[in-house]
């Protein structure tokens, strides 16, 4: 989303629009999963409690919390930071708790965990190295250092509309070659 688009949908949030929020959740819900589950490690019951606590934590005292976002960087970016912030405090919480005799439900990872996760990370750099450079810097742009289309397209000199379709183009080739690499299992 560009930040255009996220000032808007920012600013039909603060006026109350429901359809507003309903496209919050929809954009948003996906990034803000992958980010508990990457940073915080605890398991998918967790993490949907964790999800919950985040919208609260937005929505609460007339989104308060999205009030500091400027405008001048991708609201996934802040998003991303409030979301890991939350979690490091959950995390604190259940240290808390399980000092105080309760049990904690953060789940540490196993050595099978941390292998399966190092084995698809291994198959999506495979792939992504099959891919040509273009390709790889747009997806490298837009995944790992989460920048909004506008900011990839001015860094690389293109359109904002032309981000959109070359980005889905190397979404759509690195899909095939990672469905390639399953089938041949």
């Amino acid at each position: 989303m560009e930040l255009e688009e996220e000032g808007r949908l920012v600013a039909r949030l603060f006026s109350g629009d429901v359809a507003a929020l309903d496209h919050f959740v929809i954009a948003y819900r996906r990034f803000i999963t992958a980010v508990l589950c990457r940073h915080a490690q605890l398991d998918l019951q967790d993490v949907d409690e964790l999800y919950q606590r985040f919208l609260l934590h937005i929505w609460e005292d007339n989104y308060r919390r999205l009030r500091p976002w400027s405008g001048t960087r991708s609201l996934r970016a802040y998003l991303g930071a409030v979301a890991r912030n939350l979690a490091r405090d959950y995390r604190r919480e259940r240290r808390m708790a399980d000092e105080n005799g309760e049990c904690p439900r953060l789940v540490m990872p196993t050595m099978d965990d941390a292998a399966e996760r190092s084995d698809r990370r291994r198959i999506v750099r495979t792939a992504l190295s099959k891919m040509s450079s273009r390709d790889q810097e747009l997806i490298h742009r837009r995944y790992y250092l989460e920048e909004s289309y506008r900011e990839i397209a001015a860094s690389l000199g293109m359109t904002v509309n032309h981000v959109g379709v070359a980005l889905l183009r190397a979404e759509s080739r690195l899909g095939a070659l990672l469905e390639k690499h399953r089938s041949e299992l």
